[in-house]
């Protein structure tokens, strides 16, 4: 097992690791053969973006009046799930005054993100009809290298409720702006599906974009699965499941044990992914649960976001267990892990972040976590986009992702999107 190493960048104080032994919970899919690389796309068959690339945003598969009464019936469940009218009620007036004074700052780029043919949206990746995604395609750098550019995939947050890939309209075009290949990808929301297939989504989305990368123009040794979030707490039950499934296929192969028949399971490998990154996230349901109650969510949605099984869908539980007891070494299949959180976050409290970066590195994990002094929830990846220069978030992850890249494109790429006087108002 490789030796962890735990960095943590804030004016908090440095954390001690620690970890507890907590059962976890696995799936039984079949998880692609360690000795075999992944399928390449023989050149007959090469994915066609233009052809693809719709802006009717109904899946192909779907008809525009099924989508439509579809959504209209989980629509109605979802009233019956919040008890209407709730406490959410007063959660959603926030929010829809939240975007009315931001929509300065949001009218430019979703209107660049609606009409840009370097963006390319609605591509299925799946059979449901939230099974689509959208491309942002790098803009050349201006050093004119043809190089490869390195990838993202982005899942979009919305407290699994109303997450959509739209969501990502703004980040997806600054890290475009920066030679990045940005894919995000829709998922299934509740009360549809629970966070189980919501997981499954993400995982099928991970095996289209590595399937595709190269032929799109990106960098297949530099993939980052980024989330925020919701996002970040799927994106991460995704590599642990992943990584899950991967062992137990290893573990078979060194017993020479008949492998299973095919089955739901898409197939990649964690070892794909150069680095996981979780920004916000809530990596423990039952640390959540009361505060979430508190914001509207009563407990028996949650409970049922998560199909009855709050420890199953901890993705700190299930990695603090892993530094006691893992016989299949499932930790060491994990990738690189950055973590990021704002310490004035009131829907996801930093130590959520804190308590997960010490349960990977307890485990063997290579870790590492950086803290913004004052950044609520959405500051990161919305607020200070739209500020302007010196966004610290995107200036971390271009880094990390893309590291030069930010010389080559300039400060220019990072306009004021907002008024400063407006921009303190939605922040309030």
């Amino acid at each position: 097992m490789r030796r962890a190493r735990i960095s943590e960048e804030s004016e908090q104080p440095r954390f001690r690791s620690r970890a507890v032994s907590y059962p976890g919970n696995t799936g039984d899919c079949k998880p692609p053969s360690p000795n075999k690389r992944r399928r390449r796309v023989s050149v007959a068959n090469l994915f066609n973006v233009e052809r693809e690339a719709k802006l009717n945003p109904f899946h192909p598969k779907h008809s525009k009046w099924s989508t439509i009464r579809r959504l209209a019936v989980q629509y109605t469940r979802l009233q019956w799930w919040l008890c209407l009218p709730g406490l959410w009620v007063v959660q959603l007036v926030r929010l829809l005054i939240f975007v009315i004074l931001m929509l300065p700052g949001f009218i430019p780029p979703f209107f660049s993100y609606a009409m840009s043919k370097q963006i390319k949206k609605n591509i299925v990746y799946g059979p449901n009809f939230r099974h689509q995604l959208d491309i942002y395609l790098p803009t050349p750098t201006s050093s004119g290298e043809d190089r490869k550019a390195p990838v993202v995939i982005f899942i979009s947050g919305g407290a699994w409720i109303i997450g959509y890939k739209a969501w990502a309209f703004i980040m997806g075009q600054l890290f475009q702006q920066f030679g990045v290949l940005f894919i995000a990808p829709d998922y299934r929301n509740f009360p549809e599906v629970g966070v189980g297939s919501m997981v499954k989504d993400v995982i099928l989305a991970v095996e289209w974009a590595l399937e595709h990368v190269e032929e799109l123009g990106g960098d297949l040794d530099n993939v980052t699965l980024m989330g925020q979030s919701a996002g970040a707490h799927l994106s991460a039950m995704a590599i642990i499941e992943q990584a899950t499934l991967e062992a137990k296929e290893i573990d078979r192969a060194q017993r020479n044990e008949k492998e299973p028949e095919e089955s739901c399971q898409p197939s990649w490998s964690v070892t794909d992914l150069a680095r996981w990154v979780g920004i916000s996230g809530p990596y423990d349901i039952m640390d959540v649960l009361p505060h979430m109650k508190n914001r509207g969510l009563p407990s028996s949605v949650i409970r049922a976001l998560m199909d009855q099984d709050l420890d199953r869908y901890s993705p700190r539980r299930r990695v603090r267990d892993l530094h006691i007891k893992d016989p299949l070494k499932i930790a060491s299949l994990l990738p690189a892990s950055y973590l990021f959180h704002g310490t004035a976050d009131k829907t996801c409290h930093w130590h959520l972040t804190r308590d997960f970066a010490e349960a990977l590195g307890a485990s063997g994990v290579e870790v590492s976590s950086k803290y913004y002094e004052g950044k609520s929830h959405t500051d990161p990846i919305l607020e200070d986009p739209c500020e302007g220069p010196g966004d610290a978030l995107m200036t971390d992850l271009l880094e990390l992702v893309a590291p030069g890249q930010q010389q080559d494109a300039g400060e220019s790429s990072f306009p004021r999107l907002q008024p400063k006087l407006l921009l303190l108002w939605a922040k309030w």
